[in-house]
């Protein structure tokens, strides 16, 4: 086990400080056993006693998913194909959090997050109109990858590319985030031109 495993061995160690910074104590390779009103028993049978739980499980697809008679993955995505069509199903297309699809060539999938819904979403909308219209879609595709990882009073890390190479840290990254967060992850005014250009799936749209 270990301290953000997704982040990859470059971004770990800046965490594991930041958390050291916070003094946030952690424990790996033991789980919960039991959860109280008063605490929680971990698996090697300790008990922790804490007036607060919060409960950090992952995610899943929205249960929508499920009412389609389709494959789904460990999370309980739609796997689609490049044009994010559900094989096998005329005329239904997923995206989002709720559809698992290539990005590139290298074998890598669209995570669940902002990112990636956004761009999906363009794409899924364009295929779905073209569908109608009897024309060919676009296959998605979303080559460039970023995680901008908010650590509280520690700052932030902002990483570019799969194997999360570090390229921002502290207060750098945490303006960053901020301009993620206020501004990039929202739609665009309502004003004709701005909204077209944002539905354009081939815009580029990565940091």
């Amino acid at each position: 086990a270990a301290i953000a495993p997704d982040m990859g061995a470059a971004a770990r160690p800046h965490i594991e400080q930041a958390l050291r910074e916070l003094q946030v104590e952690t424990e790996l390779d033991v789980g919960v056993a039991a959860l109280d009103e008063a605490g929680v028993v971990l698996s090697d049978g300790r008990r922790i006693d804490t007036l607060t739980v919060i409960w950090a499980a992952g995610m899943r697809a929205a249960p929508l998913t499920a009412t389609i008679p389709a494959e789904r993955d460990d999370l309980g995505r739609l796997i689609v194909d490049r044009n994010l069509r559900v094989p096998g199903i005329a005329g239904v297309f997923a995206t989002g959090d709720a559809a698992k699809v290539p990005c590139d060539e290298l074998g890598n999938h669209a995570l669940m997050s902002c990112q990636h819904a956004t761009r999906m979403g363009a794409f899924a909308g364009h295929n779905a109109a073209a569908d109608l219209l009897g024309v060919p879609g676009q296959p998605y595709h979303q080559e460039t990858y970023v995680t901008c990882l908010d650590l509280g009073e520690a700052g932030a890390i902002f990483t570019r590319g799969w194997d999360r190479e570090v390229e921002l840290l502290g207060a750098a990254a945490k303006e960053l985030k901020r301009e993620i967060n206020t501004v990039w992850i929202y739609p665009p005014r309502a004003e004709r031109t701005a909204a077209l250009a944002s539905a354009d799936p081939q815009r580029v749209t990565d940091l």
